[in-house]
């Protein structure tokens, strides 16, 4: 791939914002994509994903439960994730702040999964300054929301596609990093939280580690 024109297609994509040319910040190379996971682990991560958002919502714990066994989704989960269940299932204790903290952590992940369906084709674009609508997209995936009823023909988009939108997002963090530690320059139309965890997805499809230990290094 032409990391070089990649990096000036995200920058040309910054400009729309008012953010500057990235300078110095690193090139992707050939060795950051060497490893990638497919397209069915990508639709369990989603499932995953989508049963965490249904417990922050207050969705009837067993329901869920029942859901994680039946389509073998614990394994997918992220260890927030599976904290949050094994609170709301008494398993586990936590006192009330750290639980209110937890449900707005997973509550971000909405635009993770955002992101993983992009990688799948089942959304058409990511701009930054607008987040995922309310009606569950994750709906092309599982219609009714279940997934009993998902896909099971997924594909990813061509690794092209999804390097050139994963240096955009890498681009766009280390923006919004430099506005948060150096006052630079940041259109606040753009939510940092939607950043961070679209980015993380993006991430995930290359390295071989758990969701919370993804390096988003900038």
């Amino acid at each position: 791939m032409d990391f070089l024109a990649i990096r000036e297609q995200s920058v040309q994509r910054l400009r729309r914002w008012k953010l500057s040319d990235t300078g110095s910040l690193p090139l992707h190379g050939d060795e950051d994509f060497e490893w990638m996971r497919d397209a069915a682990s990508v639709a369990l991560r989603c499932h995953a994903i989508a049963a965490a958002l249904a417990l922050a919502h207050r969705a009837p714990v067993q329901t869920i439960r029942e859901a994680v066994d039946e389509h073998r989704l614990e394994g997918s989960l992220g260890t927030r994730e599976l904290e949050l269940l094994h609170v709301l299932e008494g398993d586990a204790g936590a006192a009330e702040p750290d639980l209110e903290q937890l449900l707005v952590d997973i509550a971000w992940r909405e635009e993770a999964l955002h992101a993983l369906l992009w990688s799948l084709g089942l959304v058409d674009d990511l701009p930054p300054d607008r987040m995922c609508p309310k009606q569950p997209v994750y709906d092309r995936l599982a219609p009714g929301l279940d997934p009993g009823r998902a896909t099971d023909d997924v594909q990813l988009r061509p690794l092209s596609e999804l390097a050139a939108m994963l240096d955009f997002y890498y681009c766009l963090h280390w923006h919004a990093r430099k506005a948060q530690y150096h006052g630079d320059v940041w259109d606040y139309q753009i939510a940092p939280g939607v950043v961070l965890e679209r980015r993380r997805a993006l991430e995930w499809l290359f390295q071989d580690a758990p969701w919370e230990d993804v390096d988003l290094a900038v």
